[in-house]
């Protein structure tokens, strides 16, 4: 059973799932299953060669928009020297037109479509029995007969009972896998309709009991795996439950932290004191805005209050114990570049940890695919079927939303940068959207578009952005460069400063200051408690001491010369400002 995953630090859940429901439930023991991951980012000529040494009887294929391209060439790959072998795939990208994806590829044998597990362990038995005719009285699958001709069979039912699935990692797994990745689910369905989603074409939402939902965390606390990544599309959707696993987690915590993606509305007073009290790091919370435009909403088939997700976001952000991801989406039914704009605003205004701007895409199913010609939507005809352009917005205006994206997740979404964010829009910009615009043509114009940047080379390219875009006084620039040196040194203590972030004061004897300074016991008692009894010289390797010519902890506009300690001992930096000149 192979996964090609999008990166290398994922793990596949859905081939973990199909080899323990067919171990337990394997009524003869006349097959293995050996597990095999890989990336996209890997040759396909090594992952064939390994895939190809196992010698497999059975070679069954997980199929997503990240991975399918590569999935089915290396199908056809395999089948040229493994005639023999039994090629098989599964997952969304095949499931929605299983006749079609055989026919155009005579190297697959057989698709699972939908829900695989007992899918695939009924397939097993017969395929282990060497009698493939019976293949024939197998709900769930699209496969070749004898003659060459393929058939479809009934759909299978979904598992009403889900803790009949087993827990799909090992300890063992867990041991190798810790450091990655890990995607759990504590449901399965999503109570919502919209449009462009998969999860709407199954009504109705499953769960896991809670005894074993709790269970299976324990495991994961226990083998103190680093991130576990719910895939439940909503799973807040039932209170009581959210909130009882909520408890569960905090009373429990471990090194491990939980991401969940959430519906922010659906939290109440109760559930919102709750996590207000969450231990911080230990949760992640990832919350479609899409838009905020009300006629797409209603077109797209989805509901939401935004001002209760505004609000309960707020309170959330305020505690900033736990780290905040709000969803956009491109190119929706008419939603304009002007109308994005707005939507934009108003979720950067909840200040979210990432602002995460996607493009539509028309995936295999969808209503919002149904409905491409409805609105002229024009799409890549492979995966993963991103919108090009519609009758709103034209491929010149998702371009340049692509470089906003761009220039947001190096600025915003990074985290280094907002005190500096928070200064230029309180002095220059009304609406986020606009300094975003104007930075990201910017870049385009300096072609710095679609290139790595170290963090220091983007501290430069906003210094320089600033000075020539932005203003031309003097005192205006001097204030923002000492935002920008102060967040500079905030994320990184042994940067070697730009000559823009020199202070213009020259402190005669810094050093000797500095020294002093530090061996005063007051001072350690008063500033640097937590240091008293190391000596200078092991103070200094976790301190530094730098001069503004602005004082960067207010919104003063008074010149002079600041004295700011950066303190690096602990999880997160610490800082002080001593004092201005004379001390």
């Amino acid at each position: 059973m192979t996964a090609l995953n999008a990166k290398y630090i994922h793990s596949s859940l859905a081939i973990r799932y199909l080899e323990k429901y067919c171990n337990r439930y394997q009524e003869e023991k006349n097959y293995s299953i050996q597990i095999k991951e890989f990336s996209i980012n890997e040759s396909l000529d090594q992952i064939m060669a390994e895939i190809y040494e196992s010698r497999a009887d059975v070679l069954a294929f997980s199929v997503y928009i990240w991975n399918v391209e590569h999935t089915l060439s290396l199908i056809d790959r395999l089948k040229k020297v493994l005639p023999e072998a039994i090629l098989v795939a599964g997952g969304p990208e095949v499931s929605y037109d299983p006749v079609e994806i055989l026919e155009e590829n005579p190297a697959l044998d057989l698709i699972v479509k939908g829900e695989g597990e007992e899918t695939f362990r009924e397939l097993l038995a017969v395929l282990a029995g060497k009698e493939p005719e019976v293949l024939e009285g197998i709900p769930g699958i699209v496969y070749r007969d004898k003659g060459g001709q393929i058939r479809e069979n009934p759909e299978r039912e979904l598992i009403r009972d889900l803790d009949r699935i087993p827990f799909p990692y090992t300890e063992e797994e867990l041991a190798k896998l810790k450091n990655k990745l890990i995607y759990y689910e504590a449901s399965r369905g999503c109570p919502y309709n919209c449009s462009y989603c998969l999860s709407s074409t199954i009504k109705g939402v499953r769960a896991f009991s809670l005894d074993r939902v709790k269970e299976d965390l324990l495991l994961f606390i226990r083998n103190k795996v680093r991130q576990i990544k719910f895939v439940d599309r909503t799973f807040n959707y039932d209170k009581k439950r959210a909130r009882e696993i909520f408890e569960f987690l905090m009373k429990n915590r471990g090194d491990t932290s939980f991401h969940f993606e959430i519906t922010a509305e659906l939290l109440d007073e109760e559930l919102l004191e709750l996590l207000q009290r969450a231990p911080e790091g230990l949760f992640q919370f990832e919350i479609g805005v899409q838009t905020t435009n009300e006629r797409t909403l209603e077109l797209i088939d989805r509901r939401m209050d935004f001002d209760r997700l505004a609000s309960n976001v707020r309170v959330l952000r305020e505690q900033d114990n736990i780290k905040l991801y709000l969803d956009l989406i491109a190119g929706l039914p008419e939603e304009d570049y002007q109308s994005f704009q707005r939507s934009f605003d108003e979720a950067y205004a909840l200040n979210p940890h990432v602002l995460h701007l996607g493009f539509l895409k028309l995936l295999k199913g969808s209503k919002a695919r149904a409905d491409a010609g409805h609105y002229n939507y024009k799409y890549t005809g492979e995966a993963p079927y991103e919108v090009l352009e519609n009758e709103v917005l034209s491929y010149a205006d998702l371009l340049k939303l692509k470089n906003i994206e761009f220039v947001v997740d190096k600025y915003h979404n990074s985290g280094v940068f907002a005190n500096t964010l928070d200064y230029i829009f309180r002095q220059h910009f009304q609406s986020y959207f606009e300094f975003y615009e104007r930075l990201a043509d910017y870049f385009q114009e300096k072609g710095l578009l679609r290139k790595a940047h170290s963090r220091l080379a983007l501290y430069n390219i906003l210094h320089d952005f600033y000075r020539g875009r932005v203003t031309g006084s003097e005192e205006e620039l001097g204030i923002f460069t000492a935002f920008l040196k102060y967040d500079l040194l905030l994320h990184d203590g042994r940067v070697r400063l730009p000559d823009w972030a020199e202070s213009d004061t020259i402190f005669e004897d810094f050093n000797e200051w500095r020294y002093n300074f530090l061996a005063d016991e007051k001072n350690l008692e008063r500033f640097l408690p937590h240091m008293a009894g190391k000596s200078v010289k092991d103070i200094l390797k976790q301190v530094r001491f730098e001069t503004f010519d602005y004082d960067p902890t207010t919104d003063s506009r008074q010149k002079g010369t600041y004295i700011v300690l950066f303190d690096y001992s602990k999880r997160h930096t610490g800082t002080v400002l001593l004092c201005s000149i004379p001390c």
